[in-house]
């Protein structure tokens, strides 16, 4: 009799105490050997009950796991004792799930596949499950894990690439390539960036198709590769079908590094419903997504291509500077020349804390990668609850009216106004472009387009599912967000006023040398 069996004939009581845990955790740190030679590996989950494949829902989660129901405005947070969270833990087709930083959560898809979730992801359930699971999952970011039934028609959709499976275990890793600078409920607000989609095939078989190229991949057990955005197609030759040189590994290995020991049952776990109702769950999901994501995504590519892909996604996000080649003369050529003002940010700290607004005065806040923002609460609402994420902000509660500056040193190289209002089913944001090229993306969703230039509506109806581009109502962006003046900007201002000064008297300076003695001027410039 395995562990599994014997677990599951004892009480309720001390299948969940704290004491067999234990007693269940050393012996595992003991004879891992042992364990997983035996492939004993379900016989220690967090949780003793078997995965039910009857329904849609969440089986469990650690940290903040948030919620958007069809027809709900915004997300909604999980109680972090699901026997409390009641239906919001179940889901259906359309709904969206949402993983923050440090968080994670464990799935079952109706008749089709159980899922772990790693921080930082977003995806939209499937229309349609089991076999006729034809309606693609939508992935926006994160990390996912699937193991697939075989023989449902399933298949997971990013930005970059279709994943078509049929019984199989993969993982998906996704670089998002849209940079939210704003999310209200209906509509984020932002910029392309570089990015993709890295897949690994643990078992079994995943057909890729890239959402642009159109070019397909096969991939088999111990294979990975990257599907990379449209952003970074035309950087070389061997990036032109969209897809990463091949990559081996070892399935056991990259996956409990990825996911943890719990996950490495699912390699034995036969890819039938009733093969997968008997997986115990994963113990618990490494819940950090790692870092040099990016570099690691663009693995088995050449190093001065890594570099220049590298450099492309630094300049995407405004850091950085070039180097500016004036830098290579000596000091009187720099005099003559002038010296280029560059505005420091350093001294800035992102915020990183949820805040309220109110209706009378405008709060800045600045949100890294030389960002800022100044937000109010808008007509309507007498205050209004913002929070800033890894990238931009996140209007939680109320109507608000935004404006969001990002400089390339001194100059903006992006600029926006925009406010957001709900009027019964309708999510109305509205966005005028000043500076740089925005697009727009439903929360939740792969799919990006161009924002309007003018001043524009977008109306989001919640009973439809639908969106559209409206012309703005008058006044939906008032005067004073369009007068409104950062403080960063008069010190850049200021400390430019001063810079300028001294570099003109180092001019006059230099000339004066050159005149008097115009044959050095040939020695000190260095080309």
């Amino acid at each position: 009799m395995t562990w599994l069996a014997v677990l599951h004939r004892l009480p309720e009581d001390l299948k969940t105490s704290e004491a067999l845990t234990g007693v269940i955790m050393k012996v595992s740190r003991i004879l891992p050997g042992c364990l997983f030679a035996a492939g004993l590996f379900f016989a220690f989950p967090a949780s003793s009950s078997a995965v039910d494949l009857s329904a849609t829902e969440i089986t469990s989660i650690e940290g903040r796991v948030e919620v958007r129901k069809g027809a709900d405005v915004a997300f909604k947070k999980l109680h972090s004792n699901l026997k409390l969270a009641g239906a919001m833990k179940r889901l259906d087709g359309g709904d969206k799930v949402r993983t923050y930083t440090e968080s994670s959560a464990e799935m079952a898809l109706k008749d089709t596949c159980v899922l772990a979730v790693k921080e930082q992801s977003i995806f939209e359930v499937p229309k349609t499950l089991g076999k006729e699971a034809v309606a693609e999952l939508k992935a926006q970011q994160g990390a996912l894990l699937f193991k697939v039934i075989s023989g449902s028609n399933f298949q997971v959709q990013t930005a970059d690439v279709i994943a078509g499976v049929k019984g199989t275990l993969f993982e998906l890793d996704i670089i998002d390539n849209f940079d939210c600078l704003l999310e209200t409920p209906g509509l984020q607000i932002g910029t392309l960036a570089p990015g993709g989609t890295v897949v690994n095939v643990y078992k079994g078989e995943v057909e890729l198709t890239h959402a642009e190229t159109g070019k397909k991949r096969t991939l088999k057990e111990g294979e990975g590769l990257a599907a990379l955005g449209s952003k970074l197609l035309n950087f070389d030759k061997i990036l032109e079908d969209g897809f990463t040189p091949l990559r081996k590994f070892d399935p056991a290995t990259l996956l409990g590094e990825k996911f943890g020991s719990g996950a490495l049952g699912l390699l034995s776990t036969n890819p039938t419903l009733s093969g997968l109702t008997e997986f115990g769950g994963f113990g618990g999901v490494p819940v950090n997504l790692g870092e040099n994501r990016f570099t690691e995504m663009l693995s088995g590519l050449s190093e001065p291509l890594i570099e220049k892909l590298q450099a492309a996604k630094e300049y995407s996000r405004g850091a950085g500077e070039v180097v500016d080649s004036i830098k290579e003369l000596e000091q009187l050529g720099r005099d003559l020349v002038g010296e280029k003002f560059n505005f420091d940010f350093s001294e800035y700290s992102p915020e990183d804390q949820p805040f309220t607004v109110s209706d009378r005065d405008f709060r800045e806040i600045y949100l890294g990668g030389n960002t800022f923002a100044a937000c109010r609460a808008a007509a309507g609402s007498r205050s209004a609850r913002v929070e800033p994420n890894r990238e931009g902000l996140m209007l939680n509660d109320g109507n608000g009216i935004f404006k969001i500056r990002r400089y390339k040193n001194v100059s903006p190289v992006i600029e926006f106004l925009a406010s957001y209002q709900q009027n019964g089913n309708d999510l109305i944001t509205t966005v005028k472009p000043v500076k740089g090229e925005l697009y727009g993306r439903l929360p939740g969703d792969v799919k990006y387009f161009k924002i309007p230039a003018g001043e524009m509506s977008y109306t989001f109806n919640t009973a439809t599912g639908q969106g559209q581009w409206l012309q703005a109502a008058a006044g939906a962006i008032p005067d004073e967000l369009k007068g409104h003046i950062f403080k960063v900007e008069e010190k850049i201002a200021h400390e430019k006023g001063e810079h300028d000064q001294k570099t003109t008297e180092k001019k006059v300076d230099a000339v004066k040398k050159v005149i008097k003695n115009p044959g050095n001027l040939f020695k000190k410039f260095r080309f």
